[in-house]
């Protein structure tokens, strides 16, 4: 019987280890003498991009700060619709519309608003050429993103920024009632007549939509009819003393 070979003759055979020290030496000496040729040069083996800046003057406005003005006017505004809804549909006048923002500021009071809200006599022409513009359509979010820019932007150039990234926050509860019946017209007149949150359930499910508004009433099983509810302005009595509206 022949002997078998030894495990490190077998090895031996394959890669001698002599040879592989010898080969590591050939390769550190030639990156040795690469490093050498490329850093005497002071050439950079792989060179940082430039970043070029855009051409043009900074804008008047920072983007992200517009947008977190509109979305804290947005939040205030909707909170406030069952008040301010009525009053700047009908207005005719800018002494009208800003009478209505400033009852409303003394009901709710808002935190951390842009210059519009602290000072909307100072933009009276402004907000009387958005609500006749064509592109309020009775909606709160196009009046916060028509009034977050000023006095920096337009009021155009504002809401143009402002449509392009639309507001993710949630409706305030008080704003239900008048989507509703701004795009879904035929489940506002069914809702108005429901008694039980049963009622209500079974009027939404009548919709199939993609509508996140919509669909997010429709899961507050316990909550519809009193968000819906909140928003009703046939349940505010006008105070005329006041020029705004009291439960």
């Amino acid at each position: 019987m022949r002997n078998k070979p030894s495990k490190a003759a077998i090895y031996e055979g394959v890669l001698s280890l002599p040879d592989v020290n010898k080969s590591l030496a050939e390769i550190k000496e030639r990156l040795e003498k690469l490093e050498a040729e490329v850093f005497a040069t002071g050439v950079e083996v792989l060179p940082s991009p430039v970043v070029k800046r855009k051409k043009g003057r900074r804008p008047l406005l920072e983007q992200k700060i517009l947008l977190e003005r509109r979305d804290n006017l947005t939040n205030w505004i909707e909170r406030n619709w069952p008040y301010l809804s009525v009053a700047l549909r009908k207005t005719r006048s800018s002494p009208d519309a800003i009478a209505a923002i400033i009852a409303a500021k003394k009901r709710m009071p808002g935190l951390f608003q842009p210059p519009f809200y602290k000072d909307p006599d100072k933009y009276a022409t402004a907000l009387c050429q958005f609500l006749k513009s064509g592109r309020f359509n009775g909606n709160p979010r196009n009046l916060a993103g028509a009034m977050a820019g000023l006095p920096e932007l337009s009021w155009k150039r504002s809401l143009d920024v402002c449509s392009t990234h639309p507001c993710k926050h949630p409706l305030a509860t008080e704003a239900y009632w008048d989507y509703m019946r701004r795009y879904f017209p035929d489940r506002w007149q069914e809702l108005r007549q429901t008694t039980t949150e049963e009622q209500a359930l079974a009027v939404l499910a009548k919709s199939r939509t993609h509508d996140p508004a919509f669909n997010y009433l429709k899961e507050q099983s316990g909550n519809i009819l009193k968000w819906f509810n909140a928003g009703d302005p046939s349940k505010m009595v006008l105070n005329r003393r006041q020029g705004g509206y009291r439960e």
